[in-house]
């Protein structure tokens, strides 16, 4: 059976709105216009890290401490228009399908309920550290007993593209998220997505050659 791996934050759910406000109340100074973000979007999460002056040992404070007030704003965030469709034909062609985020397990769940997704979802893994999802999807692919040939992965950033290439498993790279087309292309995904839609036409066409189960 093949297994479709998604991302959470920028790629289900169009949470980068509320994640400049969140990072604005808690890094107060920092430059947050239309014309950074724009720079953001084509830098690595290293990059920006840097860029922003936050020391790496604050890192792990900060994350706890956004994820606890995203956890207050959960109604701001919505999937991506067309996601549960997406989600749902995957799930019916008989696609497994997990989520893998940094963000906590009872924020991703919450909102794919509500966003009515949950329930073609098999597992959810959360709390995954900013730059160590390859060693999670080791036991992603344990507990699916789905091969690394038979697994793919969806992601919004250079650091999903690089955890894919460091696992050996193929990746989606979606332009809709953090990071632009740009330098999502620059890291070389195995595919790239413009809009939900394509998707279902990348995984059940090119990706996997219309073989499933």
């Amino acid at each position: 059976m093949k297994h479709v791996i998604f991302d959470f934050d920028g790629t289900l759910v169009d949470s980068l709105p509320l994640a400049v406000s969140i990072a604005g109340q808690m890094v107060p100074g920092l430059d947050l216009s239309d014309q950074e973000l724009a720079k953001f979007r084509e830098m690595p999460a290293r990059e920006i890290i840097k860029y922003s002056g936050v020391p790496y040992w604050q890192l792990l404070r900060l994350m706890i401490k956004g994820k606890k007030l995203l956890g207050a704003r959960l109604d701001e965030l919505k999937a991506f228009p067309g996601m549960d469709a997406v989600v749902k034909t995957l799930h019916d062609q008989g696609f497994q399908i997990s989520v893998v985020s940094s963000n906590s397990e009872d924020n991703i769940r919450k909102v794919l309920g509500r966003e009515k997704i949950e329930q073609y979802v098999d597992r959810v893994y959360g709390n995954v550290g900013l730059f160590s999802k390859s060693r999670v999807f080791k036991v992603v692919l344990k507990d699916q007993k789905a091969k690394v040939n038979d697994a793919i992965y969806i992601g919004d950033e250079v650091r999903d593209i690089e955890a894919a290439h460091k696992s050996r498993i193929a990746v989606v790279a979606v332009t809709w998220g953090y990071n632009g087309e740009t330098i999502l292309k620059k890291y070389q995904p195995d595919y790239v997505a413009h809009t939900p839609k394509e998707l279902v036409t990348i995984l059940t066409k090119q990706a996997f050659g219309g073989d499933q189960g």
